[in-house]
């Protein structure tokens, strides 16, 4: 069963435009008008994005793990083309099915480690996180992947699996879940933050999290070297999100940002994802950072034909650009294939 992407939401007014229906849906935000595309423009709605469908943990081991015996993190590509494959469907396509057009798979994902609220994991335990899908994703998959080239980065966080961290304890708690993971996947090239959806995110608290999140990137990145990278898939219109990522490049920790358009037909229109990528490319400090989030055979993002229009213009204007990405590597593959084949002639 297909499952549409993952992000958070941004605004407090965005994310209260659906508090009443429980976090939203595709229609809902379809439904509603493009925010003009302007540095602090009203965020487009939340949609209920990277939603295991199987909310039960299984919890981790809590043997000690060896995290010098994986081999160390490549470095990001110069270019880069990537894809997320989503953990829950796994059944069809395996990770190792991601065909080598994609240099960079992001593995999605992991989750607080703690009791689900009513089917959410938002803000659960202690800062911890989890990877349920060992099984199914094992580490000789992830290895594979590794060896032929293909980056992967583990996601943390996605839809009803956000977490802030805003104390250092928080911090500390994640960073050595994180080594657990890392161990038992037989490591990874990097993190993928994806943890900050809805009101996880918020006025009262970016600070704290920001100066979080960058001593946890810091503090990986000092474990695994520098090669390891931190990224993220901002939602494009979200100021708090565009804040943290700002002070992340800042702080010279995130690698490359990719703001994620789908989940919303008004992406679609001509002219608007090249129009966003201006205040991106500026708030991530130059286009070598910034990754363009598009959507592959999938029914709520814009089209092939939107995103070789948007692609183009991105890159005529900024030749630089990082790359893009794609939501997912299994609508992708059940279309084909072909998507990838273009991108990476693109990039």
């Amino acid at each position: 069963m297909k499952r549409r992407l993952f992000l958070h939401a941004g605004s407090a007014a965005a994310v209260s435009t659906l508090a009443a229906c429980g976090g939203g849906g595709g229609d809902t935000a379809d439904q509603l008008s493009a925010p003009a595309p302007t540095v602090g423009a009203a965020q487009e709605p939340d949609v209920l994005r990277g939603q295991d469908p199987s909310p039960t943990p299984t919890p981790n081991p809590t043997e000690a793990q060896d995290v010098t015996s994986a081999p160390t993190a490549s470095a990001l590509p110069e270019k880069i083309l990537g894809c997320y494959y989503t953990t829950w469907d796994t059944g069809t396509y395996k990770i190792t099915d991601v065909p080598d057009a994609f240099n960079l798979i992001f593995l999605f994902h992991s989750k607080p480690n703690g009791a689900a609220v009513n089917g959410s994991f938002n803000n659960v335990g202690n800062g911890s996180f989890m990877f349920e899908h060992y099984s199914a994703v094992s580490a000789e998959q992830i290895q594979v992947c590794r060896r032929r080239g293909q980056r992967v980065i583990l996601t943390v966080g996605g839809a009803h699996a956000g977490y802030a961290w805003d104390t250092r304890t928080k911090s500390h708690n994640f960073v050595e879940s994180f080594k657990t993971m890392y161990a038992r996947l037989g490591g990874v090239d990097g993190i993928d933050f994806n943890n900050y959806e809805a009101t996880i995110l918020n006025q009262s608290n970016i600070g704290a999290v920001s100066t979080e999140m960058i001593w946890i990137a810091s503090q990986l990145k000092g474990m695994y070297g520098s090669s390891f990278a931190v990224t993220s898939p901002p939602q494009p219109n979200s100021p708090e999100q565009q804040a943290l990522m700002a002070a992340m490049a800042k702080a010279g920790v995130l690698d490359c940002a990719g703001p994620q358009f789908y989940d919303w037909s008004g992406f679609n229109a001509p002219g608007y994802i090249e129009g966003r990528m201006d205040n991106w490319v500026e708030l991530l400090g130059g286009p070598s950072r910034a990754l363009v989030g598009l959507s592959a055979n999938y029914s709520n993002g814009p089209s092939m034909a939107d995103c070789i229009r948007e692609w183009n213009a991105v890159k005529r204007k900024y030749p630089s650009v990082r790359g893009a990405f794609c939501w997912s590597a299994q609508t992708m593959l059940a279309g084909g294939g072909g998507w990838g084949r273009t991108l990476k002639s693109m990039l």
